[in-house]
């Protein structure tokens, strides 16, 4: 059916949906005007503009799904929204959690906040929303069925298809098929076939029908699939349609795959990325100088879907466009008057202004929501008005005042009338008052003060909140029904703030405290990130206990300015070692720190609780370790936690200085990568080891280790090494001792089987698939049903030295204190010394 409507059609549709929630009780009003200097001519971007307009003449939603951030299709997002102006969603099964972090110390939950983030600043640039499913990343799968034993296939399934439902798609592509790659795309494939047919259905998921509709997706298309092992999925068709990154936006005057790229650059925790279109063709071995189109088939369609046709360059293709009844000048689309904005802005004031009833159908009720809010943009950006939201407060606190400020601007050339300016805190609305008449090149602010209630739900620390969506902050809303000639339209904006207590503690490290015998006479330092988010001076005192180490309240005085943030150090008494000793089990949850921070009167205002774990690793005596970190302080503390003199190297003292004090130098997992510089100065490390000392390297990726003569990079290790991609990402998997009574296996610490009990996520990754005979391999891995891998950890003498490189995944381990990686790890750092 073709459809059509008319702009008041849409607006009595929109009055009956009662879009708004509820909002709160009324603030104290406060109001300023101002004249900013800038003209309207020059205030209306051209892009925006045509950004705006071609919005308008588009009310087709097209969803990509992805299983991770980064994962998404982002040229063919960019190139639909920008070149076509289809209302694109992305939605991700995980927050990306489980992998590893480029530039910082960042894991886990962590991780996932800040790849939510990274995730919404590509979002902006592609021209997309983004949505999670919030399903956990456990780190790399190797199939579906391992992704749903974690996340269970009908929670899966349920939640996915809550969101088709909500955000009513009429097309999806993904990238993922369901055979090939990882476990966590597969099972992504999996479930979009299945939500295909569920979304519709009624009988599926029928407790949702309470909040929204079954939902019918028209067409879903898969980005080839996968690779030679992959399955062609049951009713794929061989329709294609095909995306050309190379096209130019005209307005902008950038490819939509330079577009793409911007926003790839923002996952940069998964880096590094190409810095041009170039370096990533040359990276590519590309030739031609262009980039190949992105080709999707068609796997499945509605019954009744209109038919997709030959060669087709957008999802889209086929489906009837809709008669929105637009405004024209002299015949032609506003798109074609870009240079004469007063002329656009004239045709939409006078087309919003003379619309009238209609009897011809109405849209569906998304689509008329959409349409709307793009016609609001659109009558926003040619009349120069935009909205605005700010608040004093940085940090919302529990009882606490904060002064919001709603902006409301005027850049251009007409007076406009604000009938209504409305806004939500707390789940409350309030109309506030402001002038009737906002006149050109002027702009009106309206303050308002709201206090938190005191039980207020806190959304700090970000990664406790990562899987309830409060990590995202508290949203306040402002909006305002504004009129200019007879033409009616609303802008709207929105702030998201943190909610924390008065005084928080942002972090403490380390976490978990890792107790061995080697540091049971010594003191517990923490180091701890507290900040005050008062304007106002606190006065009180840090404090630390734990029962289980022996430590009675030490505390430390804070005396905190407001909004400040500071690193305290705090040193406690030594504890008591025979009641550490007693500490059982892997990061049992009764074993615990807590650090508190009280005011001057005693009554607790945050606190944080730290692990408390006990390995009874040992290491040779009077060690001396160097170490070159890559990305956190897991080296650090987990030397520190066995009691080991050790220091952090630069480069310059690796080059340079006298590495003869040292008994055993780490190279941190990628280190090679995260200083490539280390790289010539890589001879000095091998003299080290032929002169004596012994030498660790943890893992690498392939094509940041192997010989690379384009890269400039040689042999890295003594004797060769070449790794691969293999990987056990099953942390169970079983440990076979090859060399059981190798030394490395035996000192200061006889490691067996149990010493790899309670690991997480995975056993290592980028296993040698060549190496020297001068190594030895002490044991082997696989994932169920592999052959098994066998290099996980190599070890050589070398000269009158030795030299270790492993595979294995220790910074996770040690990280999360599992106490049998502390003994391997003692063994591996005591190795060639007495």
């Amino acid at each position: 059916m073709k459809l059509r409507t008319t702009y008041q059609t849409l607006i009595s549709i929109l009055c009956a949906c009662a879009i708004l929630c509820s909002w709160i009780a009324p603030p104290a009003l406060a109001q300023e005007a101002t004249a900013p200097p800038a003209t309207a001519a020059q205030s209306i971007n051209k892009a925006d503009l045509h950004q705006a307009l071609v919005d308008l003449a588009n009310t087709w939603t097209v969803m990509c799904v992805a299983a991770h951030p980064d994962d998404e299709d982002g040229t063919t997002l960019t190139t639909l929204r920008r070149r076509d102006g289809v209302h694109t969603v992305s939605l991700f099964s995980t927050y990306g959690e489980g992998g590893q972090n480029a530039v910082g110390p960042e894991l886990y939950e962590e991780l996932g906040v800040i790849r939510a983030h990274e995730t919404m600043n590509a979002a902006k640039i592609q021209g997309s929303q983004p949505y999670f499913l919030g399903l956990q990343d456990f780190g790399f799968s190797k199939s579906a069925d391992e992704a749903f034993k974690v996340w269970g296939h009908d929670e899966a399934l349920r939640r996915m298809v809550l969101k088709i439902r909500e955000l009513h798609p009429d097309v999806v592509i993904t990238n993922h098929d369901t055979s090939s790659g990882h476990g966590h795309h597969q099972a992504t494939g999996r479930l979009i076939i299945e939500a295909f047919d569920a979304a519709a259905d009624p009988k599926r998921f029928p407790e949702q029908l309470t909040q929204v509709k079954p939902w019918q997706i028209q067409r879903l298309f898969v980005r080839g699939f996968g690779g030679a092992n992959a399955q062609k999925p049951a009713g794929a068709s061989d329709k294609i349609f095909a995306t050309d990154p190379n096209q130019i936006d005209p307005v902008r005057g950038t490819s939509f795959a330079e577009q793409a790229l911007a926003a790839l650059q923002q996952h940069a925790t998964q880096g590094p990325w190409p810095k041009s279109i170039t370096e990533m063709m040359r990276t590519r071995r590309l030739e031609g100088g262009k980039l190949p189109l992105i080709r999707y088939r068609l796997i499945r369609e509605a019954a009744g879907a209109p038919a997709f046709p030959e060669n087709a360059t957008t999802p889209l293709a086929g489906m009837e466009s809709m008669d929105l009844a637009l405004p024209k000048i002299d015949g032609r689309p506003l798109t074609d008057f870009l240079d004469q904005p007063d002329r656009i802005r004239a045709a939409l004031v006078d087309w919003r202004a003379s619309q009238t009833p209609s009897d011809q159908p109405p849209l569906e009720r998304h689509r008329a929501q959409l349409f709307e809010a793009r016609a609001n943009q659109a009558l926003a950006v040619a009349t120069g008005v935009s909205l605005t939201l700010s608040s004093n407060a940085a940090v919302l606190v529990p009882s606490a005042p904060a002064t919001f400020s709603i902006n409301i601007a005027n850049k251009g050339t007409d007076g406009v009338h604000v009938d209504d300016l409305k806004f939500k805190a707390w789940d409350s609305e309030t109309h506030l008052q402001t002038a009737d008449i906002l006149l050109s090149d002027t702009e009106t602010i309206v303050t308002s003060d709201s206090t938190a209630p005191k039980d207020a739900k806190l959304t700090v620390p970000e990664e406790t909140h990562l899987y309830d969506g409060l990590f995202l902050g508290k949203p306040f809303v402002a909006s305002a029904n504004l009129e200019i000639d007879g033409a009616r339209f609303s802008v709207y904006t929105e702030l998201s703030l943190a909610v924390a207590p008065a005084v928080e503690i942002r972090k403490a490290s380390p976490a978990p405290l890792v107790w061995t015998p080697g540091r049971s006479d010594q003191p517990v330092n923490f180091t701890t990130v507290i900040r005050n988010n008062l304007a106002t001076p606190f006065r009180g005192a840090l404090e630390l206990s734990s029962g289980v180490l022996g430590i009675s309240a030490v505390g430390s005085n804070l005396a905190l300015q407001g909004n400040e943030t500071r690193s305290v150090d705090l040193r406690s008494n030594a504890g008591g070692s025979a009641r550490a000793r007693t500490l059982k089990g892997h990061r049992e949850n009764s074993n615990y720190a807590t650090l508190m921070v009280e005011d001057s009167g005693a009554a607790i205002i945050s606190n944080s609780v730290v692990p408390v774990i006990f390995s009874d690793a040992r290491v040779a005596p009077r060690l001396n370790v160097g170490y070159v970190p890559s990305f956190d302080q897991t080296l650090e503390h987990s030397l520190a936690a066995l009691g080991v003199k050790s220091k952090a190297l630069t480069i310059d003292e690796i080059k340079s200085a006298d590495l003869s004090s040292y008994n055993t130098i780490i190279i941190d997992n990628r280190g090679y990568e995260a200083h490539p510089e280390l790289i010539a100065a890589n001879s000095r490390l091998l003299e080290f080891a032929q002169a004596g000392g012994t030498l660790i390297v943890f893992y690498h990726k392939d094509n940041e280790w192997n010989p690379d003569e384009k890269k400039n990079r040689p042999q890295l290790a003594p004797y060769p090494i070449i790794l691969d991609d293999k990987r056990v990402t099953d942390e169970t998997a079983p440990i076979t001792l090859l060399q059981p009574r190798h030394r490395l296996l035996n000192f200061p610490n006889r490691i067996t089987q149990a010493d790899f009990g309670n690991w997480i996520q995975e056993r290592g990754l980028y296993y040698p698939k060549q190496w020297d005979d001068h190594y030895t391999a002490l044991f082997s891995t696989h994932d169920p049903g592999e052959a098994p891998l066998t290099s996980g950890l190599l070890v050589a003498d070398y000269g009158k030295g030795n030299y270790i490189y492993t595979s294995m995944v220790w910074y996770r381990e040690l990280r999360a204190g599992v106490p049998g990686a502390y003994r391997m790890f003692a063994n591996m750092i005591s190795y060639g010394h007495k």
